[in-house]
């Protein structure tokens, strides 16, 4: 894993933003504050997305003349966007996915690299909220965050480092591992916890902020997390064999291993996260 160099932003640059979710709609907003021509591109939000940028339209014929495109569709339509837009954008256009994996998008089913008429990055930003949709979209969400890409490209590190972020070298298979084991994993247990807890009501009028913190995955939205365990299941398989295994190791500890543990690996939690929350491990 390796941080990328810092490098001057490319000015004059016409960018497209196809799907004005949360992430589409944050990149949205981010670069047109920054200045640069944004075209939106979205069948429901287009009208509100016209307030925060040069042109929004519901035709995605529209990123036609773009030099950057950003696809954030839902990870299922994902697929299908880059396809089309194998007949819209030039050969020298760099398009870019945010799905949280990134095998899929990269390879098909028998592990072949796709082959496409762009210049095609996959990428993945390292920021969310629980919220979905345009109106939950803001310009500073990508603030210190790091931003996964599979391939270097000067111009995208360059827009993504202009947004805040830091660009990460990474290949796809190890992001989808990684991004198992921090991200879609902890969602899963989050969910599973209040299905859990959903059984006693008992229990759910007297949980306070613990339990607000750790259940707040839960409020995902179904069709992300639905793709998560569609797409990653063989990450899931054998992380949730070890997550078990380590829950039950952990019952089962003596109260010096238990002391001992806990200690460890409260100095680690520790070391990760700067006083704004933001992980500072490089």
């Amino acid at each position: 894993m390796e941080i990328m160099e810092n490098r001057n932003l490319k000015s004059g640059l016409k960018i497209g933003v196809i799907g004005l979710g949360l992430i589409g709609g944050s990149v949205l907003k981010s670069l047109n504050n920054l200045g640069y021509y944004v075209v939106g591109i979205s069948k429901s939000s287009h009208i509100e997305a016209s307030k925060f940028c040069a042109k929004a339209s519901p035709y995605i014929k529209d990123v036609k003349n773009c030099d950057v495109v950003f696809v954030c569709s839902k990870m299922s339509e994902t697929l299908s966007v880059l396809k089309e837009l194998e007949n819209i954008v030039f050969p020298d256009c760099i398009v870019t996915d945010v799905c949280s994996l990134k095998r899929f998008v990269n390879f098909d089913a028998d592990g072949k690299r796709f082959e496409r008429p762009y210049k095609f990055i996959g990428s993945h930003p390292m920021a969310g909220t629980e919220f979905s949709g345009f109106e939950h979209s803001f310009a500073g969400l990508f603030s210190g965050a790091k931003w996964i890409l599979n391939e270097e490209n000067e111009i995208l590190e360059n827009l993504i480092k202009d947004m805040g972020a830091k660009p990460v070298l990474m290949d796809a298979k190890d992001h989808d591992k990684f991004a198992c084991l921090i991200s879609h994993l902890p969602m899963l247990i989050s969910t599973a916890l209040m299905k859990t807890a959903s059984k006693d009501s008992g229990a759910l009028k007297i949980a306070s902020s613990g339990f607000r913190d750790t259940t707040r995955l839960s409020l995902t939205d179904f069709n992300l997390a639905y793709d998560m365990l569609d797409l990653n299941s063989d990450n899931f398989d054998i992380l949730i064999k070890e997550f078990v295994q380590n829950l039950q190791e952990l019952k089962n500890m003596s109260k010096e291993e238990l002391k001992d543990t806990f200690f460890e690996l409260q100095k680690i939690r520790k070391s990760m996260y700067d006083e704004n929350g933001k992980n500072k491990l490089v």
